[in-house]
């Protein structure tokens, strides 16, 4: 028997992930980051903007008279516990604030809530039920200290979650618009709670991945985002049911968002009926692709969005050839940092097996996943 049920390996090219320390992560070169079908899109850094809609550019011209509470943070309305809801209208108020997320350029009026927490925990601040474009930011003590930022999240309204906050400290959330656009607002705060288990199956083993950071550059199984050179973590096939728990979150570098996606490569020597299953602490995609054309002619053969509720029997029948399995989140907010749990379930993965059950040619036999691990202690 062996001590495990299956081994991770480095892909089929152990020396490229070894020394791929000097890679750069870049963009999928595939307006292919999307399948035909229009499905998701596998890009490491986040894609532009979307398109928004027209708003009269005109600058906001508030009524004449003295300031009111809630105009700036010398004078802001005072959040006293949480949970915290309220209502109004920034029309009415000054333009006094604006932050790029990705917006930049407002000259809408802005409100200002005030904050001081009595103890350390996260902030979600959710804008969703308001009736205009709205764009909200989270300062820190001071204008100068911006935490978190969001413009569109639902539709054209802002919602930010897992904002850390620390007592001594106070945290102004400043609710605008984007443009010159003001209306009606509904501003729920809350304090953000992981309500999701991940109970993942007691034979998972660890990807064996660094945990993500601001500024990290993924040569470890980035796929087809790591270029010029792309690099998998490669499975062997095993007569039991693979299991990995792995880690995955959204992060920045040059002043860009990307994601921490994962890639394990399947290499089928027949075809087989590939299954997925799992659970994330995040919204993230769970993905089967075919990559029996490359980096440049892969195409999404299935794919699901994963949150809180275990997945099971993501299927697809595989013909001979390179698969490879893509985890990563299906969102592009940094409030979703880094070390984000997850689990995948691969079933069906026998291809290559022999009578016996061993593989009858595993992918880089002498790169066990003890060793792998070598390479991060």
């Amino acid at each position: 028997m062996r001590p495990a049920r299956f081994v991770v390996a480095a892909g089929k090219r152990p020396a490229r992930l070894i020394a791929a320390a000097g890679l750069v992560v870049g963009v999928l070169s595939l307006c292919a980051g999307v399948s035909a079908d229009g499905g998701p899109y596998l890009g490491s850094v986040s894609p532009p903007p979307p398109p928004k809609p027209a708003v009269d550019v005109t600058p906001y011209s508030p009524p004449d008279g003295p300031r009111v509470q809630g105009d700036t943070i010398l004078d802001p309305f005072v959040i006293g516990v949480i949970p915290f809801s309220a209502a109004g209208s920034t029309c009415g108020f000054v333009n006094d604030y604006d932050e790029a997320c990705p917006f930049s350029g407002s000259t809408a009026p802005d409100v200002v809530y005030r904050y001081t927490p009595p103890a350390e925990f996260s902030l979600e601040i959710d804008l969703c039920a308001s009736t205009f474009d709205t764009k909200v930011y989270v300062y820190q003590d001071s204008p100068a200290t911006l935490i978190a930022c969001n413009d569109d999240y639902c539709s054209w309204q802002s919602y930010i979650h897992n904002v850390p906050v620390f007592p001594g400290h106070t945290y102004y959330i400043v609710v605008d618009g984007y443009g010159s656009s003001c209306g009606n607002y509904y501003l729920a705060v809350n304090e953000w709670i992981i309500s999701c288990g991940l109970m993942c199956p007691a034979y998972a083993v660890p990807e064996g991945e660094p945990d993500c950071f601001n500024g990290y550059v993924d040569t470890y199984n980035g796929g087809c985002g790591v270029l010029p050179a792309p690099v998998f973590q490669a499975l062997e096939p095993s007569p039991d049911p693979i299991a990995i728990l792995g880690t995955t979150g959204v992060y920045t570098h040059d002043s860009l968002v990307y994601r921490d996606t994962d890639w394990y490569e399947l290499e089928l020597t027949e075809a087989a009926n590939i299954c997925l299953s799992g659970n994330s602490w995040i919204p993230t995609y769970f993905m089967i692709l075919d990559g029996r054309g490359g980096c440049d002619g892969l195409t999404v053969a299935a794919f699901t969005d994963v949150y809180c509720i275990v997945m099971e029997d993501l299927c697809h029948f595989c013909e001979a050839g390179t698969w490879w399995v893509w985890v990563g989140p299906s969102v592009w907010e940094t409030s979703y940092g880094c070390g984000v749990p997850y689990w995948v379930g691969i079933d069906g993965y026998t291809s290559g097996m022999s009578s016996v059950g061993w593989p009858s040619e595993p992918p880089s036999r002498d790169t066990t996943w003890g060793r792998l691990k070598d390479l991060y202690r």
